[in-house]
């Protein structure tokens, strides 16, 4: 039973270890009157091959995940649990986006001071999404944590000492729910990667980028359970290469909503995590 939460430790302790060298790079690895790329810089290079070496140990302990053939409640199967650690992880993450949304339309309305939300000084434009565009992020996200919160009754199984009902998750799931933030997010790259990409220096911001194409694949293999074609390894695959990402991107310069919002998603993608690996067996 313990080797199943390899996923999850790997995924946060992969995570830690590319958050650090990510910091390092935004100290030491850019100009500070330019901000291009300094030359050579260790960090810079190192930064990419332990990404690429904590998703390949991601890619090998996936493949040794049983392939399994799921039932017709998919979701309800797949992801219920009697452990209040696992669903409490999942709350926290999805409180964490709401609030994050939250705050990003507040900040676009002129509801809060721009010195409330933005942690850091000197944050570049692209890092701020103001206007239309700040307005639909804000909603997106809020939406995306409506949609996952639905799901939280459903992974709710009851436990031995309850009525007998020990063998039934509380509720079912709407698909359509699940479909929803991946629809969100997509459209929340595009709008993200319309920004960034009019700067020139890649590495500025390939990881968020990243994080949030990863988070898309994860939600939309996430949302498959709920039309009974779940894959549970690809899908253990995305979850753990994008709660890595997302930890990484939390070594950027952002405004505290961006911070929610990779926090967030850490966190709950894990707690979705680990309920699948805790019910792999049982199914």
């Amino acid at each position: 039973m313990k080797r199943k939460f390899l996923f999850p430790a790997l995924a946060f302790a992969g995570g830690g270890f590319t958050y650090i060298l990510r910091l390092m790079q935004n100290l030491t690895g850019f100009e500070a009157d330019t901000g291009l790329p300094v030359a050579g810089n260790l960090w810079s290079m190192l930064l990419p091959a332990a990404l690429a070496l904590v998703l390949a140990a991601a890619l090998l302990l996936a493949h040794r995940a049983p392939v399994c053939k799921w039932a017709p409640s998919g979701f309800e199967a797949s992801f219920s649990s009697s452990s209040t650690g696992f669903l409490m992880l999942l709350t926290a993450g999805v409180f964490l986006l709401g609030i994050s949304g939250l705050l990003q339309l507040a900040m676009n309305l002129g509801l809060l001071p721009d010195a409330v939300v933005l942690t850091a000084s000197g944050l570049s434009a692209r890092s701020v999404s103001t206007g239309s565009s700040g307005l639909i992020e804000g909603a997106l996200t809020l939406l995306t944590a409506g949609c996952l919160f639905s799901t939280l009754p459903a992974c709710r199984r009851s436990g031995s000492r309850e009525a007998g009902r020990s063998a039934a998750p509380a509720a079912s799931v709407n698909g359509l729910l699940l479909v929803l933030p991946v629809i969100a997010m997509v459209v929340r790259l595009v709008l993200r990667y319309r920004q960034d990409s009019v700067n020139p220096t890649l590495i500025a911001y390939y990881i968020p980028l990243l994080a949030l194409v990863l988070v898309t694949m994860a939600l939309y293999l996430l949302a498959g359970f709920a039309f009974q074609s779940g894959n549970s390894r690809t899908f253990l695959l995305c979850a753990m290469a994008a709660v890595v990402l997302c930890i990484t991107a939390l070594a950027d310069d952002q405004p505290l909503y961006s911070s929610l919002f990779h926090a967030g998603f850490s966190l709950t993608l894990s707690g979705y995590l680990c309920l699948h690996v805790s019910r792999l067996r049982m199914i």
